[in-house]
């Protein structure tokens, strides 16, 4: 009997065509609800995951025949990891998949918010041509500060090493990457020098709210912040503060805390529309790890983890 893989998300061909070839059965439902994967996981070998459903001890509990977790991107703050080991459960991630295009996603938000590109563009839009209230500022020359130096916080600093910048990097795990152009910083370091500040962490509960106001008011700069990783790594509320007390210089989101627009509270409405009254913040869609080339590569890199390929 061929083993069962139940694919919980959307995923690149690749993925699915392989998988077959090895022999595998596949359960292919990439809007399955949580009950229906509860009711279904007795009978899976594997199962590949995004960041939509939470797979928890419960889950676990009921996968009695579960070998892997196949994360496709990266963050398994979903996953209990921990649980899934006393089961003697394999989980796999792949942010080698997408690091390159959160890389670069991360630099189109700064490059957006330095050279007024977006807000300009919403000026022409209403008949308005504004050169002079839009003059940009250079990274050229500027310090570049990243917290969080794993795989996308080195792809962004590598898409930088282009750019006459010094960069200040941050992480709590990680040593033996200086080089000339990148220099080990303390936070208190990249609060005092910082021009622009990316967050690259991913969600734990040390890093729950780790942008918060307090965070923001150390600032001496006032730089433009950036984050590409987890939307509750930054307080809202605290960012919001920060752009009325202009203690930055504006702010560029690819994630938000709750991403699910149309369960907002009318408090949660009220404070995105606070944010977007700024014409110096800009917001995409989690998208900075979605490009076509990542779609791909997270699937191959899910599937060489797990020995697949």
């Amino acid at each position: 009997m061929a083993l069962k893989i139940i694919i919980t998300a959307s995923v690149h061909s690749f993925l699915l065509d392989t998988l077959q070839q090895k022999g595998y059965e596949l359960q292919y439902e990439p809007t399955i609800s949580y009950e229906a994967l509860l009711g279904s996981i007795e009978t899976a070998h594997g199962l590949i995951v995004t960041t939509r459903l939470k797979i928890d001890a419960a889950m676990i509990e009921k996968a009695t025949q579960l070998k892997w977790i196949g994360r496709i991107g990266s963050g398994m703050e979903l996953i209990d990891t921990d649980f899934a080991a006393t089961k003697n459960i394999q989980c796999v991630s792949s942010p080698e998949g997408n690091r390159t295009t959160v890389g670069e996603h991360t630099l189109g938000l700064v490059l957006s918010l330095m050279n007024r590109i977006h807000s300009s563009y919403h000026e022409v839009k209403i008949g308005k041509w504004m050169r002079d209230a839009n003059r940009a500022d250079e990274l050229t020359g500027k310090t570049v500060a990243i917290i969080g130096f794993g795989n996308t916080g080195t792809a962004f600093a590598q898409v930088l090493a282009g750019f006459d910048v010094q960069i200040l990097a941050n992480d709590i795990h990680k040593t033996g990457f200086e080089t000339e152009q990148i220099k080990s910083a303390t936070i208190a370091m990249i609060q005092e020098q910082a021009d622009v500040i990316s967050l690259h962490l991913p969600l734990t509960s040390l890093t729950h709210h780790y942008a918060n106001e307090a965070f923001f008011k150390g600032f001496k700069k006032k730089p433009y912040f950036i984050s590409t990783c987890r939307g509750a790594v930054t307080d809202t509320s605290a960012l919001l503060k920060a752009l009325q007390k202009e203690q930055i210089r504006g702010a560029g989101l690819d994630v938000l805390e709750n991403e699910q627009l149309p369960s907002y509270t009318s408090q949660e409405k009220a404070l995105m529309a606070d944010l977007q009254a700024f014409p110096n913040f800009l917001l995409t869609p989690h998208i900075a790890g979605y490009s076509q080339e990542a779609f791909y590569k997270m699937s191959k890199v899910v599937l060489e983890k797990l020995g697949i390929i």
